[in-house]
């Protein structure tokens, strides 16, 4: 397990509010300033550099025609990515061609891929997850001599155990967990604050459903639900250190996960949900995209996830009123908040025919000229310093700035047990999706059924101590 410093993650998120505190007031990301082409004092330079850019899309026929391939989770299908892309071809004649895949097939078709030897150029994958849940030096190219490693504002993200980087990142940071909801929803059935007490929660969730309103959207897709509990295992910790030293004696074979009573109840509130009739009843079949549209267009009102999800949804409906506060928990007696220390991005695969143009992608997609695109419709943190973020929700801004300075983040659970990676998305994820509709398995029954994954795939890998 990659232990992280505790005291370089809080230097970390120190450095990222100096880029958007300034700015929060009017809900921006960390912004270079830069003049406006459209302006009458153009400056000669931008007119030059305008021009260079014009000529240079005149010239992208003249290239020899380069193609890659890549493989992206569907939804992670980002109208900038697709920018990007069209950018490329336009600029440089390189044709990305695109697989997208459904998210709860992505792994699986990935391990595939990698054991027949017939992996796309460009993997997309969440870091440093992607490192835990393959051998990374096995099958991906190395990218620490690249130019671009030298800018980024959070390389620890990226950097393997082996102190190598192996992954492309959009992100300095992935931002906060916690629950989305839509303020018109809210203020049209008489909503007027937001609950401070799990009481007060439930008496929000009855009042929504009694108006016909489901006050939980979930969708099928096994990520989303497990939110809850990645966020939730590390609240009920109420620090990085309780949760660090649960990691170690578990995946040492010191402790088992059912020696811990507090994962039981993380997990039983969220069934409780169920229960209550609080959640969609089509949640074993609804896709995420739907979940996000029915939260915009005011079918449900809440959704538990990240803070990169309400980016997406202000960048596909923009007129939607989204906000974010942290679920207060029986579980949680300490007030803290999830925080997600990872990035999206690109992995090279290591025996690509094109790696010299992967390679050159990743590069011209550090620039501003690509990245800013990335971030257009969907707002964070850049992980290099020159790029433009985007347009930030003002109360996610406002909520992340209160708990740092409080000093109440906590790193959300999946990283930290990134060992175990590899059984999340085929075993954890579908039990928690899996429990509420068979009825009798509760925190503890599903503790105890992933134990024993975990403790078969330990000995198979042959892990200290087991």
């Amino acid at each position: 397990m990659k232990k992280k410093s505790v005291n370089r993650l809080c230097a970390l998120l120190c450095m990222v509010i100096v880029g958007v505190s300034g700015l929060a007031g009017c809900g921006q990301a960390a912004q270079p300033s830069k003049p406006d082409s459209n302006t009458a004092g153009e400056s000669p330079a931008a007119k030059e550099e305008s021009q260079a850019d014009k000529n240079q899309t005149a010239d992208a026929g003249d290239k020899e025609e380069r193609r890659v391939s890549a493989m992206v989770m569907q939804s992670r299908n980002y109208p900038g990515l697709g920018k990007m892309i069209t950018k490329l071809k336009e600029e440089e004649n390189i044709t990305v061609d695109l697989q997208v895949v459904p998210d709860d097939q992505y792994d699986n078709l990935l391990k595939m891929k990698l054991g027949s030897g017939e992996c796309p150029d460009m993997i997309d994958y969440s870091v440093p997850q992607l490192y835990g849940l393959i051998d990374a030096p096995k099958y991906l190219a190395d990218l620490t001599g690249e130019a671009w490693t030298s800018r980024l504002v959070n390389p620890d993200i990226s950097t393997h155990d082996d102190g190598k980087i192996y992954s492309f990142t959009f992100k300095s940071f992935n931002g906060i967990q916690g629950m989305i909801y839509n303020k018109k929803v809210l203020e049209e059935n008489g909503i007027t604050n937001l609950p401070k007490t799990p009481q007060e929660f439930d008496q929000m969730c009855e009042t929504l459903k009694a108006a016909g309103v489901t006050p939980i959207l979930l969708p099928s897709d096994t990520w989303v639900p497990q939110i809850w509990m990645t966020s939730g295992f590390s609240r009920a910790f109420g620090s990085d250190e309780k949760s660090y030293e649960f990691a170690e004696a578990v995946l040492s074979n010191q402790a088992k996960l059912t020696d811990y009573p507090e994962l039981a109840q993380v997990i039983d509130n969220y069934l409780s949900n169920f229960t209550k009739g609080y959640v969609n009843e089509d949640y074993l079949t609804v896709s995420y995209d739907s979940c996000l549209e029915r939260l915009a267009n005011g079918e449900g009102a809440m959704l538990y996830g990240t803070s990169l999800m309400v980016g997406t949804i202000e960048g596909t409906f923009p007129d939607a009123q989204i906000g974010m506060f942290n679920m207060p928990a029986d579980f949680d007696q300490s007030d803290v908040m999830g925080a997600v220390y990872n990035s999206i991005g690109f992995s090279a695969y290591k025996d690509s025919k094109n790696l010299d143009t992967v390679k050159e992608i990743f590069n011209l997609w550090s620039t501003p000229e690509y990245c800013n695109l990335w971030f257009e419709e969907n707002a964070g943190f850049p992980a290099f310093p020159d790029v433009d973020g985007g347009k930030m929700n003002e109360e996610v801004l406002k909520l992340y700035q209160e708990y740092l300075d409080s000093g109440k983040l906590v790193e959300e659970m999946n990283p930290i047990l990134n060992d175990l990676q590899p059984l999340f998305s085929s075993t954890l994820w579908v039990y928690y999706l899996e429990a509420p509709s068979k009825g009798k398995m509760d925190g503890q029954a599903l503790l105890e059924r992933f134990q024993g994954d975990v403790e078969k795939y330990m000995k198979e890998k042959q892990a200290p101590g087991f």
